[in-house]
């Protein structure tokens, strides 16, 4: 399979969600999310078993939880990226390797989150290099905010890790203080909350060309205290 053999499943004037060939569609400027019924996690339209869910936000073209996906064939992973010419590149390795146990979102992370997880379902998330925005006029954009801080401590279950990557000392700092303001969520490292190296947590496109560049990557992991949010 190439990207190319993934199309698009409805025009724009008919948006609406709707899980086509193993991705789930989760329309943008879209405002009836909360009219759609999520057939849940164990439906063959998704992984079709029960098993646990660990999910990948920002997945880019999927290197990183292809890896993860073919490691550990008795867990079910969960990709989500915005970009459908992203989506479409996870969408062709997941058939050219007979991922079964991968399922994959189309759909901006903090919507699909609000709308279509049901509580408790994850057991461990993880954010692979967000997008900084750095420019402070930008800043509103950036993923890692209360809101969707608060629906992934619903959506994960209680002890669960929420790990996050980045090369951005900057966005590392807005994240450690975010992420610790809020009550459900406690860091796993001390001071400063990341460690630079984590022996055989895989790699990524973005992991590969900043480490080219000479840049320092931080990882980052807190952990959910309650599994509801505040």
């Amino acid at each position: 399979m190439k990207p190319k053999d993934l199309k698009s499943p409805l025009r724009w004037e008919e948006r609406r969600p709707l899980i086509h060939d193993g991705v789930l569609f989760v329309p943008q400027y879209y405002q009836s999310h909360h009219e759609w019924v999520f057939p849940g996690w164990q439906s063959p339209e998704v992984f079709g078993r029960h098993a646990p869910i660990e999910v990948e936000y920002c997945s880019g073209n999927g290197a990183w939880i292809i890896e993860k996906a073919m490691a550990h064939p008795e867990r079910n992973w969960l990709a989500v990226d915005l970009q459908f010419e992203r989506v479409r590149k996870i969408w062709s390795k997941k058939h050219n390797f007979s991922l079964t146990n991968l399922f994959i979102v189309c759909g901006e992370a903090f919507t699909f989150s609000k709308y279509y997880v049901p509580d408790h379902s994850f057991e461990a998330i993880y954010i692979n290099f967000p997008d900084p925005w750095p420019k402070e006029k930008h800043s509103t954009r950036r993923l890692l905010q209360e809101p969707f801080i608060s629906e992934m401590a619903r959506t994960s279950i209680p002890g669960s890790p929420l790990t996050i990557v980045t090369d951005d000392p900057t966005y590392t700092d807005q994240i450690t203080t975010t992420i610790l303001d809020h009550p459900s969520w406690e860091t796993r490292f001390p001071p400063p909350h990341y460690v630079t190296e984590w022996e055989n947590y895989g790699t990524s496109y973005f992991d590969s060309l900043w480490r080219e560049r000479g840049l320092k990557i931080h990882y980052m992991q807190y952990l959910n205290k309650t599994g509801e949010a505040k």
